[in-house]
This record gives structure tokens, C-alpha cells and sequence, in this order.
């Protein structure tokens, strides 16, 4: 019995195993490509065998590409849109599932705004920023993201808040918390799960934004995915420097999930009675 118990779990690890690697069979494609040297990447049949390099790498760092400069931008949008839009949203979060009337046809009046196709917003925003001088700077592409981002944090957080008990600020306010300790002390820790799930899709959003980011970007605060279609030149295509591109790209989102992926287990339940 415990003999076929065994084999069954053997062959759920196997079958898990190699869906799993057909699902990420692309990211696999690109990681190997990116230590390919260029010669074999052109080849039109599939080469299984190389000699790995890490030109495609040195190519990226470069002075003729600068990519570093690139990923630096980016981590600096995305972090900087990121915990502004939480820092706004959740006031407003509060105050919609707390104090607002017609609550459900606020949030959803703030998320209609996301739905809306980037193209409708890209000459309006434009206008706005070069009217602000901030064309090609950090803060402008941070002001152009802010429109994607609150909306939806303020429709996940909104939803997360109206799941905590009013019964439990009411405790807090009966011993004397004023309504600004109520949302510190009591909100805010039960409000991990939602903010940390906000976290990670506002940054991931950001993260890869390209339309946006080539339109309002030029030199200086070119954002990494402006920076990958670069390697598309009249004369050639860089797929090595794309696919190493790629693969560096990856890096920070893996380190953003592996680092919060705890508090995203962890229930409103479980924050109350703790």
C-alpha cells in the first residue's frame, strides 16, 4: 500500500515537473539564448549544443548601450509609482469603505478610469508634461503611471478593508484612539496581504510599461524596456543583447515576489485574532 502510495506521488512530481517546464519553456528559451554566441543564434535550425559566452552581457553594459543605466531608471519609476500610489490609496481606500456613500459606484468609477486604452491618454499627458518641463525625467513618467496605479490599488484595498470587522475600531476609538491611530495601528497591520498584493502588481505594471515610457522618455530617464527595442537597429538585430536583456529583466520582479510571497499567505484572520 504504501509502495503504490509512493509510485503515485512519484508520478504527480514527474507530471508536475514537466508541465512545469512546458509552461516556462519560453523563459528557458531566452535564458539559454542570452549565453549563445551570435553565430549560433542566426543559424536557422535549432542548436542544442554551444560554447556559452557572455558577450551578449558585455554588449549590454557597453558604452555604445549603457543598459545599466536603463534598469536603474526603471527601479526608480516603479518603486517611486509604486509606494506613492499606495501612499494615496489608502486614505482613499478608508475613507470609501468607511465614511462613502454609493461605495461600490465610487470604486468602480475609479477603476473605469483604468480601462480606458493608453492611447486616449498618450497626447493629453504629453501636453501636461511638457507644459511642466517634465518630459524625459523620472517624475513625469511617475505622474503618467500614477493614472494606472491608484486606480487600481484603490479598488483592491477598498475591497480588503471592507473584510475587517468595524468592531474593532470601535474598540480602539471606546479606549481613546483618534481616527488617525485607528487606521496606523489598527487598519494598516491587518492590511498586509492587500498592500503587499498591491505592491507587486503596481510594480509589475511599471516594471514593463513600454507605450508610455517611449513616448515621454528620450535620453535620460529611458526606462529599460525603451531601451531593449534599441537594440532593433536599420542594419542589424541584436537578438543575443535582447535575450540577455530579457533575462536580466527578470531578476527583479523574481527577488520582489520571493522576498513578499509570505505575506501574501497570510489571511485577515489571522492578523485579528494575532
Amino acid at each position: 500500500m504504501r509502495r503504490a502510495k509512493g509510485y503515485k506521488a512519484v508520478l504527480l512530481y514527474t507530471l508536475a515537473i514537466i508541465v512545469v517546464l512546458i509552461m516556462n519553456s519560453p523563459v528557458i528559451f531566452i535564458i539559454v539564448t542570452s549565453f549563445k554566441p551570435m553565430a549560433q543564434i542566426m543559424q536557422p535550425s535549432l542548436s542544442i549544443s554551444f560554447t556559452p559566452t557572455l558577450e551578449n552581457y558585455k554588449m549590454l553594459f557597453g558604452e555604445s548601450f549603457n543598459f545599466g543605466r536603463y534598469i536603474v531608471n526603471s527601479l526608480e519609476v516603479a518603486t517611486l509609482s509604486t509606494i506613492v500610489a499606495i501612499v494615496i490609496s489608502i486614505p482613499a481606500a478608508y475613507g470609501i469603505s468607511r465614511f462613502g456613500e454609493f461605495k461600490e459606484g465610487v470604486a468602480f468609477w475609479i477603476l473605469s478610469i483604468r480601462m480606458a486604452p493608453p492611447v486616449v491618454f498618450a497626447l493629453p499627458f504629453f501636453l501636461i508634461l511638457r507644459l511642466l518641463g517634465l518630459i524625459d525625467t523620472i517624475w513625469g513618467l511617475v505622474l503618467v503611471y500614477l493614472t494606472s496605479t491608484v486606480p487600481l490599488s484603490v479598488w483592491i484595498l477598498t475591497t480588503f478593508m471592507m473584510d475587517i470587522p468595524k468592531s474593532l475600531e470601535e474598540a480602539a476609538q471606546l479606549d481613546g484612539a483618534a481616527p488617525g491611530k485607528v487606521l496606523t495601528s489598527i487598519i494598516l497591520p491587518l492590511m498586509k496581504p492587500g498592500i503587499v498584493s498591491v505592491f507587486i502588481l503596481n510594480f509589475i505594471f511599471a516594471w514593463n510599461e513600454f507605450f508610455f515610457a517611449f513616448l515621454m522618455t528620450q535620453d535620460k530617464a529611458v526606462t529599460f524596456t525603451v531601451g531593449m527595442a534599441r537594440f532593433i537597429t536599420g542594419y542589424s538585430i541584436y537578438w543575443g543583447a535582447i535575450a540577455a536583456a530579457a533575462t536580466i529583466s527578470m531578476i527583479p520582479m523574481i527577488l520582489v515576489t520571493f522576498f513578499m510571497q509570505r505575506y501574501l499567505v497570510k489571511g485577515l484572520t489571522f492578523g485579528a485574532i494575532k
